[in-house]
């Protein structure tokens, strides 16, 4: 299998086609890492160097990777891209991608080792690495410091969302960006079974959280929805592009 994968590869090199990698390979890779932020799962961790959805056809790896991707090219169309913040980053591949369109991420994450594999993968003089816990954002940022906020599956860990929204709400500047994303169910859930979440919205609930705070632009699936359900993998969860009123 090895040397047909070996193979595989040498011919896509040679025809100039990405490198397909299989769900069952990408489960391998975590199940036989021996970093611990991988084997762990708190946090997703992309194959070091195919942190591109052209090189998946799983649901996990185009759900993740896909949603940083969508983000680049809202933001990339906004005239102010000078300060973005990455709240919750992880180990920083979407970071680094942010990082090729705006002057400065800051990027921050309560895990202290996926910043150090941030740092050691993804290091960039645009980027600023800090492990802090995001439900204390305004002890960091002055209010109105950035053009654009990136929050991916962060809300639903933190005991006080309420106040987390306030916070984005404050250090955005006014008519900044707010791409949030966080897994939606029909109702609410509250203790759901992932260890790492407290709460589950029900549609109704979030998108009023949002509109009481912010203006939204576009709600609707992730953006690799259509792909997902071609291939019988209907898309779990929701971005929302939303911006603070001027």
């Amino acid at each position: 299998m090895a040397i047909m994968n070996a193979v595989s590869s040498a011919i896509r090199r040679i025809l100039g086609k990405p490198r397909q990698i299989s769900e069952e390979e990408f489960k391998a890779y975590r199940r036989e890492s021996l970093d611990p932020v991988t084997r762990r799962g708190a946090c997703y961790v992309p194959i070091q160097g195919y942190e591109s959805t052209i090189h998946y056809r799983d649901k996990q790896n185009l759900h993740h990777l896909g949603r940083y991707e969508w983000a680049v090219r809202v933001l990339e169309a906004q005239p102010s891209r000078g300060r973005v913040l990455d709240c919750a980053c992880g180990v920083g591949y979407g970071s680094r991608k942010l990082a090729e369109i705006f002057d400065r991420v800051e990027a921050v994450d309560i895990d202290e080792q996926a910043i150090e594999m941030a740092i050691e993968r993804y290091a960039d003089p645009r980027i600023e690495w800090s492990a802090m816990d995001a439900a204390y954002l305004r002890s960091k940022y002055q209010p109105e410091s950035f053009d654009a906020i990136v929050s991916m599956q962060t809300i639903e860990s933190i005991e006080d969302d309420q106040k987390f929204l306030d916070d984005l709400h404050a250090i955005l500047r006014p008519g900044g960006i707010l791409l949030i994303d966080t897994p939606l169910r029909k109702f609410r859930v509250d203790c759901p079974e992932n260890p790492h979440h407290r709460r589950y919205y029900g549609v109704d609930e979030w998108i009023e959280m949002l509109q009481s705070r912010f203006q939204i632009r576009v709600f609707g699936s992730l953006p690799e929805a259509d792909f997902l359900k071609s291939c019988g993998m209907p898309s779990q969860g929701s971005i929302v592009h939303c911006t603070r009123e001027e």
